[in-house]
């Protein structure tokens, strides 16, 4: 029994209009047309669905049990095709997104707001993680954004802009005014570090040791945004990635350029096998804007904060001051 989607559309146009012609006009076939696809549809389908009297159909018990389902079936494709229409101009679906806080709460947040405003029907799904890498893993997710450095052959990552560090000081610290500092001013001064299995806390615990410079380190965070809080109670100082203090969420911290520069690279991970999703790509393509519009200054980007894209060289830094 092989069934097709043009026997029912004749079958249903007949069972409203009651006449072989009529129904033969609604889908733009001749009547013997006509009469041949609902002969084989009784075939197929192995029912008597018509008596024949006088050369007219009248439909049998059994046709109007079917035509009250294949009305149900022809209502469920429709909807069916809606959903991809829909799906096809973003006006309905899911997004799902695992995100660090540091750049969920600032770049992600903004392209976010923008992506829910220009789709109300997509549901959206923002998770706030501290592993990233292994949560797009192991998690039902599209795309995930982190600061922190994971490799697996499993995933693919997207580079999106590296940062800059800062120092960060309370208002009133003796650094507050600098232009820039540098590892010896640091000298004695109380330190808030990354946790001590981090890279970036090897990577400025290298740098203080190749000046050798001494600080009291007793408060260890796990990210920026513990660091900024803590400075802002003028508990210590820090050497912090910059979207935090950029989005004014401390404004009790003083941000500060620290040289020699370390960097801290954003990207965006996705699993390599998975297909990537128009909804998930399009909220890419708003968030790459937001991050260009960042780096132009097109918005907010204050004097100290420098930021470079993917294959853009370093600016030089001026040099230390000796005040």
């Amino acid at each position: 029994m092989r069934i097709t989607h043009r026997q029912l559309e004749a079958f249903i146009q007949f069972m409203e209009t009651g006449t072989v012609t009529e129904a033969a006009n609604r889908i733009f076939v001749t009547q013997p047309a006509m009469s041949k696809m609902l002969a084989g549809l009784e075939i197929d389908l192995k029912l008597t669905l018509f008596h024949r009297e006088k050369r007219r159909l009248l439909p049998t018990d059994e046709a109007r049990l079917l035509y009250n389902e294949v009305r149900r079936l022809f209502a469920s494709l429709a909807d069916v095709e809606r959903f991809a229409e829909d799906l096809r101009t973003f006006r309905t679906g899911e997004l799902r997104i695992i995100t660090a806080s540091t750049i969920g709460l600032t770049l992600v947040a903004d392209a976010v707001a923008e992506f829910a405003k220009e789709n109300p029907g997509v549901d959206v799904l923002l998770d706030m993680s501290s592993n990233v890498g292994p949560d797009v893993l192991g998690s039902n997710v599209d795309i995930g954004f982190s600061v922190t450095q994971y490799q697996h052959p499993s995933l693919k990552i997207e580079p999106l802009f590296h940062a800059s560090s800062v120092c960060i000081v309370p208002k009133g610290h003796r650094l507050a005014s600098r232009a820039r500092v540098g590892p010896k001013d640091f000298e004695g001064e109380e330190f808030i570090s990354f946790t001590r299995n981090s890279r970036m806390r090897h990577i400025t615990d290298g740098v203080f040791e190749q000046f050798r410079v001494n600080r009291k380190m007793r408060i260890e965070v796990f990210a920026s945004a513990e660091a900024n809080s803590l400075v802002s109670r003028g508990v210590g100082v820090a050497i912090v990635e910059p979207l935090g203090v950029r989005q004014q969420f401390w404004p009790d911290v003083v941000a500060i350029p620290f040289d020699p520069v370390i960097e801290f690279t954003f990207s965006a991970f996705r699993q390599r096998e998975r297909i990537a999703a128009p909804l998930a790509n399009r909220f890419m393509d708003m968030l790459r804007r937001h991050i260009r519009e960042m780096h132009d200054g097109v918005t907010y980007r204050p004097d100290w904060m420098e930021v470079r894209l993917p294959g853009q060289t370093h600016a030089a830094a001026p040099p230390l001051s000796d005040e």
